[in-house]
């Protein structure tokens, strides 16, 4: 479990390019010194870097890596990422949130891999998860909505997604129904939604293909990578999805998702 106290530090610095004073993050940690020593140790450990002087403490750069830290601290979410999990490598994410779900974990909880041994797409495809090269994880849902709703919520997901990352390239990315994103001519990311008549949930699973794109022949690909305007960094990128998953998930009526999926759609035919 990751201490909160290094997501809440690590909020307090993204807010500051020159610094922030000391005295303000040891009152956020309740006034004692020691333990912001404490929590600057661990967050070393983890590869983040940081510039320390006696009275400020700025951040200097964070792992190229997928970190809860560094994506709940750019959180801005109440339900979609309250709890952010990162595994090193698992078969896939989608079984990690059945699992959870199965469990009754709450609604929301959202499971990372840097690498999928078995991981899925549609129609039984196997899904290509090569570490540390894109965005893999999965989010559970507990939605209200009515059995033939449930396909909108793959449609959130790729609008949330193909907004993300369109702000980090001049490119336009559309979408090829039912759940792909398309940018430059290949696949760029894929969502796959698990259910069953047994459970009281849902399982999104996304798929976003960043630093490369596996190589299929005949099945075009991309790497987000390739298109943007600078090395995009996972972490920010994978809270940006999940904030405005929410904002179309709890926000937004679903007349209003269906129109900005149509629009994206038309736009690449």
């Amino acid at each position: 479990m990751i201490d909160r106290r290094e997501i809440e530090v690590l909020r307090s610095l993204l807010q500051s390019d020159a610094g922030t004073p000391s005295i303000t993050l040891i009152q956020q940690l309740g006034g004692d010194a020691s333990e912001l020593a404490t929590v600057i140790a661990s967050l070393e450990r983890d590869g983040y870097g940081f510039a320390k002087t006696a009275t400020t403490v700025r951040l200097q750069f964070e792992p190229d890596a997928v970190r809860p830290q560094s994506i709940g601290a750019r959180l801005t979410s109440h339900t979609i990422g309250r709890e952010v999990y990162v595994f090193r490598e698992t078969t896939s994410t989608n079984d990690l949130v059945r699992r959870a779900g199965i469990g009754n974990a709450a609604e929301g909880v959202v499971f990372f891999a840097e690498q999928q041994t078995a991981g899925r797409g549609t129609h039984g495809r196997s899904w290509v998860s090569q570490p540390n090269q894109g965005l893999w994880f999965s989010i559970l849902l507990r939605s209200k909505f009515t059995v033939d709703q449930w396909p909108v919520l793959v449609r959130m997901a790729a609008l949330a997604a193909a907004e993300s990352a369109e702000r980090l390239t001049d490119s336009r990315i559309f979408i090829k129904p039912p759940n792909d994103l398309i940018l430059g001519g290949g696949k760029l990311a894929g969502f796959l939604l698990e259910t069953s008549n047994a459970w009281n949930f849902q399982v999104l699973g996304i798929g976003m293909n960043v630093r490369t794109s596996p190589q299929i022949e005949g099945y075009p690909t991309s790497a987000l990578d390739h298109f943007a305007k600078r090395p995009v960094p996972l972490a920010e990128l994978a809270a940006q999805i999940l904030n405005r998953f929410e904002d179309w998930y709890l926000r937004e009526p679903i007349e209003s998702v269906n129109d900005a999926f149509e629009g994206r759609v038309e736009e690449s035919l």
